[in-house]
């Protein structure tokens, strides 16, 4: 019986997030779904064109630039705005909320 480990590579390819084009995968497929629409949507003239060429290319290098800073920035941001602003003081994360005493008494607790 052989007592070595098994070793087996772990590709590249499963562990690096899908680009498409340098940019997020979704976010240009959301970019080249609104240039396509804005030309056959609203119709063909200059201004449309106009501004599905501005949208084709600034709107690609930042999305590329976005990609480079943080392959997955739109998932995290996208978590990042779920999160509350300010989190009570709690013994555990599935502890019930306590409730909130006010530091100054009210006249009815006093007398």
């Amino acid at each position: 019986m052989i007592s070595t480990l098994r070793q087996l590579p772990i590709r590249r390819s499963l562990t690096r997030p899908i680009l498409l084009g340098g940019g997020e995968r979704k976010l240009v497929m959301i970019n080249c779904t609104l240039i396509i629409s804005l030309i056959f949507g609203i119709g063909i003239n200059q201004y449309t064109l106009g501004c599905a060429a501005f949208l084709a290319v600034f709107g690609q290098w930042a999305l590329i630039q976005m990609a480079k800073a943080d392959p997955l920035m739109s998932q995290i941001y996208l978590r990042h705005i779920q999160y509350h602003d300010y989190y009570l003081a709690q013994g555990s994360v599935h502890a019930a909320v306590s409730a909130i005493k006010s530091s100054v008494p009210s006249l009815s607790s006093i007398g």
